[in-house]
């Protein structure tokens, strides 16, 4: 079967669809495909097909199933500090296997790559590597480019485009590692939903989807946080008030805490946090923490997370993971790098 440009898409067709998307050189036939698979975004058997795509034409390295991942959809567009990594290094510190996939920058000013660029953590490509360093560090940093580089074919179009498309919702279920465990934040319900059909038709043990009202792609501690937590193939919905986190918290809450900059601010403020300052940035980052923790290892109870990760915050991990803690603190840049908001390198 052959897939002519004029043709609808439909499961039956959507393998030689996305054959087409990605042979082509020609970027207005790539865009007009590009729409007609975001129409079809909410049919996970079209989700699915296009992941299978992917990951048939990626750099394949031996799996490590018993691992969690924390990478998110992305573009919140609230250039917040890198959250999510910093949960990552924290969880390894209590000896939680992470697999942390992620990318350079995308709608916020430094990415997860730019982060772990900037404090000179490795980002392995070698499957032996691999494997040692998250058995044995229980922390692996794997960049998404070098084992999906087909991605990069479509990465013009997507940039002219300037909207949100189906490739949003691939990278978090493309961890190179195979990941059994995830953390995923995104930006809305519709977004959260998408997450949960496509974790649900994959080799995906347990994960936590979650958005919140303050439009945090993060578990936020300023609002309410919509959950929808996946335990084998049970799914249980929960709306959760960040007033529950009040005691918890070990400064004022103060949303500037948390606001990002360049990769090398966002550096420093990582290990400020290590070298044991408290502020919400803390506070926001023990909490997600918590849930992740909670999401591999279910027995743990919220205030037994609290009590262990939050004795693990301490230089401890910067001499762990070699981090400087001489990084100047040089105050966020908030100026427009030309990023657009609305861009995703997935």
């Amino acid at each position: 079967m052959k897939f002519k440009l004029d043709d609808s898409i439909t499961n039956r067709n959507v393998e030689y669809a996305i054959k087409y998307l990605f042979d082509s050189d020609n970027i207005s036939h790539q865009a007009i495909i590009i729409h007609q698979l975001n129409k079809l975004i909410n049919n996970s058997d079209i989700l699915l097909s296009l992941r299978k795509f992917i990951f048939k034409n990626s750099n394949k390295i031996k799996k490590y199933p018993n691992s969690l991942d924390t990478c998110g959809t992305g573009g919140d567009g609230l250039k917040t500090l890198n959250i999510s990594t910093t949960v990552a290094i924290l969880l390894s510190s209590v000896d939680i296997p992470i697999a942390k996939h992620g990318n350079r920058a995308a709608s916020s000013l430094s990415g997860s790559s730019d982060i772990i660029s900037e404090l000179n953590i490795s980002s392995e490509k070698d499957s032996k590597k691999i494997i040692n360093k998250i058995s044995n560090d229980k922390f692996v940093y794997l960049n998404a480019p070098f084992f999906y580089p087909n991605l990069s074919k479509v990465g013009e179009v997507r940039k002219k485009l300037g909207i949100k498309t189906i490739f949003n919702y691939m990278g978090p279920t493309l961890n190179p590692l195979g990941a059994k465990y995830q953390i995923l934040g995104t930006v809305n319900k519709n977004s959260a939903e998408i997450m949960l059909k496509i974790l649900s038709k994959i080799d995906n043990k347990n994960s936590t989807i979650f958005f919140s009202d303050d439009g945090l792609d993060e578990i936020s501690i300023f609002a309410p946080t919509n959950f929808y937590f996946k335990r084998g193939k049970n799914i249980t919905k929960k709306k959760i008030s960040h007033t529950k986190y009040k005691k918890y918290l070990s400064s004022k809450l103060n949303f500037k805490d948390i606001k990002g900059g360049i990769p090398s601010y966002n550096a420093s403020r990582l290990i400020e946090l290590f070298q044991g300052k408290k502020d919400s940035y803390r506070d926001i980052t023990i909490i997600n923490s918590i849930y992740a923790m909670q999401t591999i290892k279910p027995i743990y109870k919220f205030d037994e997370c609290f009590d262990i990760l939050s004795n693990s915050l301490n230089t401890s991990v910067c001499e762990r993971f070699g981090l400087s803690c001489q990084l100047e603190i040089i105050g966020p840049s908030f100026f427009n790098f030309g990023l657009d908001s609305n861009f995703q390198l997935y």
